[in-house]
């Protein structure tokens, strides 16, 4: 028969347990060693969960620990600290010793302790021995002997867990005494259970609650059991408060390069700033250091990096980068970017900054104002070009800019404004003070059957060159916008088919532009959405002259849940005139004569899980030959099975021969519910040659993900480069090794270390 017994003793032990299990947190960031079996109690596989329960899972793992913990009710006649004893037996003493024998369990609203046997005295003792359960919200510690007082706190052959964040580990002790946890031979891991995908080892741990850190001995990181880190000294952080320390390392072999190693140290400079500093060694170039300041005001952020890196060939070199994002509030914002490279063609070989290598490196600061359908911005820039024969951009000394849109249902009203002062080194070119007015107007004609909007673009431009000449350009564009909407349903089927005739019409009179140069101007690919564009050039110095129509037909396919799965597009431009502006201006020698653009077609379905595909075609009906063919795939099963392929084909338009012909085939492969390979081939069938190929393995489950892969790729000199990459994840450890510059599949499997991958 169950006793039962609520007494009121001496509640300091009480609170000092509470304590005690709460600080035994820490261990969500220590590193300790043992080679006890893990916890398996709470654990509950995937099938015997709930519905609710299996949803909160990731697709690798196989189940989930579900706190147990369950905190009597008190009554409002009892008091707060009471503590309800259960056991087979209970005994207690004339001088209030209290013995609990079988089935014993001490609980309270805070805790509970359940053991063979247990005794406890008015001076606030308690023992405890026998299958021991230390149980308080999303905590449980289990033992063989426990022994506490106002003093302190030992477990023997300790096992404890954290439900809410998945970590397990266990100790041959644990001993606790005013804020500072002492762990024996002893080991933590966020693996499940009979899954030794990672642990991490210490034979001694102190873990001082006070200072916020914690030292341990004889660390190891083991992985399925074999030691692939080994640390004779650690000092970590055990809040949640950043720390100096050191990072992981990463590093790599390439056979350009050799081996590669880079060393982060973390530095935490103050509540809202900090700073990491990285050493890098690369066996065959030489050594660097790479420096990241980081600043967070209550706006926003500000980051310092400077990269340096002495070459064992051409010395120093070195980039820098400093760059600020302010919201001000929720309309205003501003920014400041700042590139630069002292040692000019020079570029770092080992580089962990956000600053690549270059042709132009930028200096500009930004102010912008967005409110409702207004938007101003006036921005500063500035270029450093390193390289002489490289065709410097224009600064902007500054430019203003500013936009507004108005739509209603009769008409639809888009001006916008823009002043730029262009200055350039080089006084070959001209430059100077351009002003811009661009002014949209169009009637709104629109209902489920078509749309009719006729409209007309009016653009001024007005120049103040720095040789003391101006220019002036005023020019009205017309245009009409029509098109139906017819739909049918498919016998027998909840789907239908759209079937859309569409008229576009544009007329741009010529306007001599010849005096007028170039400062950011160039000429828009023809693709199907071009077709029906009401410009021919982007930017704001050209305005290309055309007379033109456009006819196309448009079909769309739904399924019975009214989603788009087949989108057909086929249409042509007809010219009425030929065009005589180009981005150089008025060039007599350089005319478009055509009277029709190609065969512009574009095909794509969506399946709405497994499978797309998109199709882009330009075919030339007077040379009967193709002029752009661009072709894209992508299968992606639930069982993990990833296919991607792309082909693009293109002539250049002014020889009509082949400029580009290349394909890209890519795969993600389960070989297991774990294992992965993954292959990607990128080919140039003009040159006969790889661009690219990747071959590599990849590992991932609940708390481990890894990738090993072989890499061959053509650098920006046309130089072949291989190398062997290796990554690996340790979830709520840290993550190790390096990853190439240059994207591929590797990086879709990686997922920035996230569950799955793209």
């Amino acid at each position: 028969m169950v006793n039962f017994l609520s007494v009121q003793t001496h509640f300091l032990s009480r609170s000092f347990l509470s304590r005690t299990l709460a600080s035994t947190a820490l261990f969500c960031s220590m590193t300790v060693s043992a080679t006890a079996k893990a916890i398996e109690l709470d654990w509950q596989p995937r099938e015997q969960l709930t519905h609710t329960q299996q949803a909160t899972l990731n697709q690798y793992c196989r189940g989930a620990y579900i706190d147990g913990w369950q905190a009597i009710q008190v009554q409002p006649s009892t008091h707060a600290d009471a503590i309800q004893l259960f056991a087979n037996a209970i005994k207690q003493g004339s001088e209030g010793d209290i013995q609990l024998q079988g089935e014993a369990e001490m609980r309270s609203s805070q805790f509970s302790l359940q053991a063979d046997r247990i005794q406890t005295n008015a001076s606030g003792y308690y023992s405890a021995q026998g299958d021991i359960r230390l149980r308080q919200a999303s905590q449980l510690i289990h033992g063989s002997e426990v022994v506490l007082n106002d003093e302190k706190i030992t477990i023997e052959q300790a096992q404890f867990l954290f439900h809410d964040k998945g970590i397990r580990g266990s100790a041959s002790q644990i001993e606790s005494t005013k804020g500072v946890i002492f762990i024996e031979e002893g080991f933590y891991t966020t693996c499940e259970p009979n899954n030794g995908s990672w642990q991490l080892y210490g034979s001694s741990i102190k873990l001082d609650s006070v200072s916020g850190f914690g030292t341990a001995k004889h660390v190891q990181i083991r992985i399925h059991g074999y030691p692939i880190f080994y640390f004779p000294w650690l000092r970590f952080p055990i809040n949640d408060q950043r720390h100096s320390g050191f990072l992981f390392p990463s590093f790599g072999y390439s056979s350009s390069d050799g081996f590669n190693v880079s060393t982060p140290y973390y530095l935490n400079l103050g509540p809202n700033y900090d700073a990491t500093i990285t050493p890098h060694f690369v066996e065959k170039q030489g050594e660097g250091v790479d420096l990241e300041v980081r600043h967070l005001s209550r706006f926003g952020t500000t980051i310092f990096e400077q990269a340096s890196f002495s070459d064992q060939e051409e010395g120093l070199q070195i980039t820098r980068k400093l760059q600020t994002q302010q919201q001000f509030s929720q309309a205003f914002r501003a920014g400041l970017l700042l590139e630069d490279n002292p040692t000019e063609e020079l570029y770092p070989e080992k580089n962990s900054t956000s600053l690549g290598e270059q042709d132009h490196y930028e200096r500009s600061a930004y102010l912008q104002y967005d409110k409702g359908n207004f938007s101003a911005n006036v921005t500063n820039k500035r270029y450093q070009t390193p390289d002489a024969d490289e065709e410097q951009p224009f600064d902007w000394l500054p430019r203003f800019s500013a936009s507004y849109y108005y739509s209603s249902p009769i008409f639809t009203y888009q001006p916008e404004a823009q002043y730029t002062d262009f200055f350039i080194p080089d006084s070959s070119k001209t430059d100077g003070i351009r002003q811009v007015i661009n002014q949209t107007f169009s009637l709104n004609a629109t209902s489920s059957w078509g749309f009719f909007n006729p409209g007309l673009l009016s653009q001024y431009r007005a120049y103040d060159f720095n040789d003391k000449t101006t220019e002036e350009l005023h020019h009205t564009s017309h245009f009409l916008d029509s098109g139906l909407i017819l739909e049918r349903r498919f016998t027998g089927s909840n789907w239908r088919q759209t079937l859309e005739p569409k008229l576009s019409y544009l007329n741009s009179p010529f306007r001599s532009q010849n005096a007028i140069p170039d400062f950011d101007t160039s000429e828009k690919e023809l693709t199907y959405e071009q077709a029906f564009s009401h410009t021919r050039f982007s930017g704001n110095d050209r305005i290309g002259d055309t007379e033109q129509y456009t006819l196309a037909l448009e079909s769309r396919i739904y399924d019975a849940n009214n989603i788009e799965r087949w989108t057909l597009k086929l249409g042509q431009v007809f010219y009425l005139q030929d065009r005589r502006i180009s981005v150089t201006g008025n060039n007599d020698s350089d005319i478009e004569t055509e009277q029709e653009s190609p065969l512009l077609a574009s095909i794509s379905y969506q399946e709405n899980e497994p499978f797309s595909a998109a199709l882009d075609l330009n075919y030339n009906t007077e040379k009967e030959a193709l002029e752009l063919g661009r072709f894209s795939a992508r299968y992606a099963q639930k069982n993990g099975v990833l296919l991607m392929a792309n082909y693009l084909y293109q002539v250049d338009s002014d020889n009509f021969m082949i400029d580009t012909k290349q394909s890209q085939l890519a795969t993600i492969f389960p070989l297991t519910d774990n294992l992965h390979f993954f292959y990607q081939q990128d080919y140039d069938w003009l040159n006969d040659q790889d661009i690219k190929s990747v071959t590599g393995f990849g590992f991932e489950n609940c708390c481990v993900k890894a990738s090993a892969s072989y890499q061959r790729w053509l650098d920006s000199d046309d130089d072949r480069q291989d190398g062997f990459f290796l990554r690996f994840i340790l979830r709520s450890l840290s993550s190790a090794g390096t990853q190439n510059t240059i994207n591929s599949v590797e990086n879709d499997y990686w997922n920035e270390g996230n569950i799955g991958y793209n």
